[in-house]
């Protein structure tokens, strides 16, 4: 990341990203920070705009937090038309990198854009009764902006070769201002997998409650294994039950089919390194701009079953403890479990 920045020596680099507060989006900004507070170059003075993440300043890094911009989508307005021009006025960048999806229009300096949202890319139509407004909202009306401002900046950040293409075909930025690169989770404590019976029969999905993470087809897959005789299973899902519509459908179905399923909300990076230790990867989401989670359990070296998509493909080509599955296929889902736990289910 911090070779795409190139920031020159006794300068001023922005790093723009009120929008990360959990999950894949904090981790990527989280990493950011960590490299930042390493780099050499103590000249350079970096500012951070964020929303609720809580940073340590240094004598050249200033974290300027605004928690309010989480309230509602006005605020989240004020805070691009209003706020943000008297940041520049204050701090007067001589580059910024947001981390947020599409650079500052009134902004004429060079502009680095981290691009993360595979929704507005995805070939899969969301339905505003069943997604829900928001992912309707994105996919059909804020790209427009989205794309028209990708168009205009020096370089746009994509974490995999389908996003490149996606862009250039849905969005018309040229290709020679996209630049993919994987995210970089070298400095977290990346914990082994210990391969043992117990640990094969607890099931780990970091995961937000957005309905393109189809929980679903775990808790379907789950039952189907169930009613065969696996009870002595584990379940741990990084959502709350309560959380929306959507988790509140889930979490009906597992009292209706009493089922071993955890909601155990967010949890910490370094607590979700821990799981991978201990437990199988099941990761059925059919949208990601990248999927860190497959990354990171590739890393610890536990086993992956995910939903055959081409970013689940490239990002686990060539690991031998990854397998695949039709993302609605629960069937499917549920044959691999029983083969990873060494069950075969009675037809």
């Amino acid at each position: 990341m911090m070779g795409l920045i190139n920031p020159k020596p006794h300068t001023t680099v922005m790093i723009y990203d009120v929008h990360a507060s959990e999950s894949g989006a904090l981790a990527i900004l989280d990493d950011l920070y960590d490299q930042i507070c390493g780099y050499e170059d103590k000249t350079i003075n970096w500012i951070f705009i964020v929303s609720t993440p809580e940073y340590e300043e240094t004598d050249h890094i200033k974290v300027k937090r605004f928690p309010w911009v989480k309230r509602n989508w006005g605020y989240r307005c004020f805070f691009d038309i209003v706020t943000t021009r008297k940041l520049l006025k204050e701090f007067k960048p001589d580059k910024i990198f947001s981390l947020q999806n599409k650079g500052i229009s009134f902004y004429n300096k060079e502009q680095l854009v981290y691009l993360h949202l595979p929704f507005i890319l995805t070939d899969h139509k969301f339905d505003i009764r069943t997604d829900g407004k928001k992912l309707w909202l994105y996919q059909n009306v804020i790209s427009k902006s989205i794309f028209r401002s990708l168009r205009n900046v020096n370089m746009t950040i994509v974490q995999t070769h389908w996003m490149k293409e996606a862009l250039t075909e849905k969005a018309g930025v040229s290709a020679e201002k996209i630049t993919i690169l994987q995210p970089d989770i070298t400095n977290n404590q990346i914990l082994q997998y210990t391969d043992t019976d117990k640990n094969r029969k607890r099931f780990f999905y970091p995961a937000t409650a957005f309905t393109y993470k189809n929980h679903m087809t775990i808790l379907k897959a789950l039952d189907y294994v169930q009613r065969s005789g696996f009870t002595d299973y584990e379940m741990i899902f990084t959502i709350r039950e309560q959380e929306n519509r959507y988790t509140k459908e889930l979490y009906e179905f597992v009292l209706k089919h009493r089922l071993r399923v955890k909601f155990g909300g967010q949890i910490s990076r370094d607590n979700v390194f821990k799981m991978y230790a201990q437990s199988i990867l099941l990761f059925p989401s059919y949208v990601e701009s990248f999927g860190l989670p497959l990354l990171e359990a590739r890393l610890s070296g536990t086993y992956v079953l995910a939903s055959d998509c081409p970013f689940s493909r490239e990002i686990l080509a060539g690991y031998n403890k990854a397998d695949f599955f039709p993302e609605m296929d629960y069937k499917c889902l549920a044959e691999k479990i029983d083969a990873l736990v060494g069950r075969k289910q009675d037809e």
